[in-house]
């Protein structure tokens, strides 16, 4: 059961309220993992969805090839596709998002990544929350699973199917850490000035935005059910120190900010 700190009237007040999917893809992801994610988007109800825009942020690939993988799919939608060939180093996943959200006119942006592997209902589980909350300004995630496997591995372990994943007798659980995948309305993006670019370790400038959001007022919901998935795709840091150091660092009450989740808050160890 989701914890709900705002009670709204459950009546549907969608009207023209489309989403647009912002997909980012980036430097250590191969043309294998653009593809895999690219068709758990495929198999989404994109009823609701006006559009997909897809960044492409400096990849050694080409823009015709990372087309080519976008038409194999034969979206319903249109699929924008915008390569940044920058060369710039301190442009990371921080600069991609913020980028690719802005490109958006709907809104509501459903945001992921060629990193992630979604499930088949992700999209309209998330929309229906949404549709139940007329004039909502909320921010919406689910829980998800890490696979420290290549994208080959988690085809032929059923990466598809919700629940812990064993891999080769280890499992795998995502949860534990803050989501890379949401869905929140535009210009609740844009008032709290998006990702900080300047922290571009992977997980700081995530968990600062999604800490500004929380202070700005937004309601939280996390869909308790393993929605996505994360294969590996190169060298990891240790995503728990990093939150430590940050809120070392920024003095941020991460257990807070996560209490309004629903379930164990994965910071119930930081003070």
């Amino acid at each position: 059961m989701l914890v709900q700190v705002i009670r709204l009237p459950l009546q549907s007040d969608w009207g023209n309220q489309l989403v647009t999917i912002c997909f980012t893809y980036f430097k250590s992801l191969t043309l294998a993992n653009l593809a895999a994610s690219l068709y758990s988007i495929r198999r989404q109800n994109l009823t609701d969805v006006e559009s997909i825009v897809v960044v492409d942020n400096d990849t050694l690939d080409s823009i015709q090839d990372i087309q080519a993988v976008i038409d194999q799919q034969a979206f319903p939608i249109p699929v924008q596709l915008f390569s940044f060939k920058h060369g710039d180093i301190l442009r990371k996943q921080s600069w991609s998002t913020n980028v690719t959200v802005r490109l958006a006119k709907t809104p509501w942006v459903f945001y992921t990544r060629a990193d992630y592997l979604l499930a088949f209902d992700i999209v309209e589980k998330f929309i229906a929350l949404v549709k139940e909350r007329p004039t909502w300004n909320g921010f919406i995630t689910s829980n998800g699973i890490f696979l420290s496997n290549s994208v080959e591995d988690c085809e032929q372990t059923g990466w598809r199917q919700a629940g812990p994943i064993v891999l080769r007798g280890v499992e795998y659980d995502y949860t534990s850490i803050d989501s890379g995948v949401w869905m929140a309305r535009r210009d609740a993006f844009e008032s709290v000035g998006g990702f900080v670019e300047d922290l571009s370790a992977w997980g700081h400038a995530q968990t600062l935005f999604q800490w500004k959001m929380f202070k700005a007022g937004v309601e939280f919901l996390r869909i308790p059910e393993v929605l996505f998935w994360h294969p590996f795709h190169g060298a990891e840091r240790d995503i728990d120190q990093a939150h430590k150091d940050l809120a070392k660092l920024g003095g941020f009450d991460l257990h807070e900010m996560w209490a309004r989740y629903h379930g164990v808050s994965p910071y119930a160890g930081l003070r």
